[in-house]
């Protein structure tokens, strides 16, 4: 076996190069994949575009793309082909879905940090994460993985369809926010004047599409569902997921809420665009007290005065990221677990959402490049050959 790689890495904003990089030694605890297919997050296009940089030295200073080129890629299907002499779980040629952060758990820490004790791994005090923090990501021919971070697949998908068990896990996590956190209203609540009636969620992106369907057919909401998203082939989607629509390109999206809320105006508001005129015109749709969502990351243009209008209301702000998870008995993360049962059985629908697919390390900078512009573009995967 080789000790180096093939990897298409990011050298400069805008601009790739296929580069041999070094394969880690694999330790007895250790799994030795080969990447099947790869999500296209927009979290790699803040990074290929130069909008953000997450690969720091242990200061917080980011670490420039010329010295050190990064390999993105962290929605990871995979192959595995070897395994560590101690793992007895998992099976060489199984195609296992990636946790890609690694946390206290990863590393067999026997006292573990308060965040992972928590089950906020994400915010592990040692975090690190496969093709976002500097570690080689998944538009590389191999990785070497610990095995309790990953989970094997049933078959049932295929390795695309499996590669959004990541961003499912990630809505996973909003809504275990949502259930832990002390909020006026709620889905659950007896009381009618505290129950959650109308959510909006703005933005019919991965996200946006993902969360309407794990409201809908997963938490089981019946209240309204409002979906606004300029994108019309978007909203036909979204809108077979079971929300109402509208494109906030039109003016009347107050009147809209309010006719469809029943005057109540909103109780939830899911931000999924990543958008700056979103966050500013939500104060006025929501009811006081209601509880905000901020998902989407981005919203240039927009200072910090525009809080001042939602101070008013007294919002409870939530700002989930990532798939952060408990962990099941076998240590693995329940997010993954669950989000990966789903697309398997259907609950979840993801094939709808993969719109473009790109063939191994040549295209890499193509799925990076100006697709996700046009219409019809929601979810770019690149897939390998194995």
């Amino acid at each position: 076996m080789s000790n180096t790689t093939r990897a298409c890495a990011l050298v400069a904003p805008h601009s790739f190069k296929l580069i041999e990089i070094p394969v880690p030694p694999m330790g007895p605890d250790d799994v030795r994949v080969a990447p099947q297919a790869v999500g296209v997050c927009g979290t790699d296009f803040h990074i290929a575009d130069g909008a953000g940089n997450y690969n720091l030295t242990p200061n917080g200073e980011a670490i420039s793309l010329e010295a050190e080129p990064q390999i993105l890629g962290h929605e990871i299907v995979g192959k595995v082909l070897e395994r560590g002499s101690s793992v007895q779980d998992i099976e060489v040629g199984q195609t296992v879905v990636l946790d890609q952060g690694l946390s206290c758990l990863s590393h067999q820490r026997k006292n573990v940090c308060e965040y992972c004790a928590t089950g906020a791994s994400h915010q592990c005090e040692t975090y690190t994460e496969y093709g976002i923090t500097g570690l080689a990501g998944g538009f590389s021919e191999e990785l070497i993985v610990p095995a309790i971070n990953v989970l094997a697949t049933s078959g049932q998908k295929g390795p695309a369809e499996c590669a959004m068990t990541e961003p499912l896990a990630c809505m996973l996590h909003t809504t275990g926010m949502l259930d832990e956190t002390h909020q006026r209203y709620t889905l659950e609540s007896a009381d009618p004047t505290s129950r959650v009636h109308t959510i909006l969620i703005m933005g019919a992106g991965p996200a946006g599409l993902l969360m309407t369907q794990v409201l809908r057919g997963a938490v089981g909401f019946q209240g309204t569902l409002l979906v606004s998203e300029p994108n019309p082939h978007k909203r036909k989607l979204v809108a077979s997921f079971g929300a109402e629509t509208w494109d906030p390109s039109q003016p009347g999206i107050e009147e809209w809420v309010r006719d469809k809320s029943g005057g109540r105006m909103l109780e939830w508001a899911f931000e999924a665009s990543g958008v700056g005129q979103a966050i500013a015109s939500m104060p006025r749709l929501l009811r006081k007290q209601a509880t905000v969502i901020k998902y989407g990351i981005g919203h240039h243009g927009q200072g910090l005065e525009l809080l001042n209008d939602f101070h008013w209301k007294e919002p409870t702000f939530l700002m989930p990221v990532g798939a952060s998870s408990p962990f099941d008995e076998d240590g693995r993360a329940t997010y993954y677990r669950q989000a990966l049962q789903w697309i398997e059985s259907g609950k979840v629908q993801v094939e709808p959402m993969i719109s473009h697919r790109y063939s191994g390390l040549e295209e890499v900078p193509k799925a990076l490049g100006d697709d996700h512009k046009s219409p019809e573009y929601i979810k770019g995967i690149v897939e390998f050959q194995i």
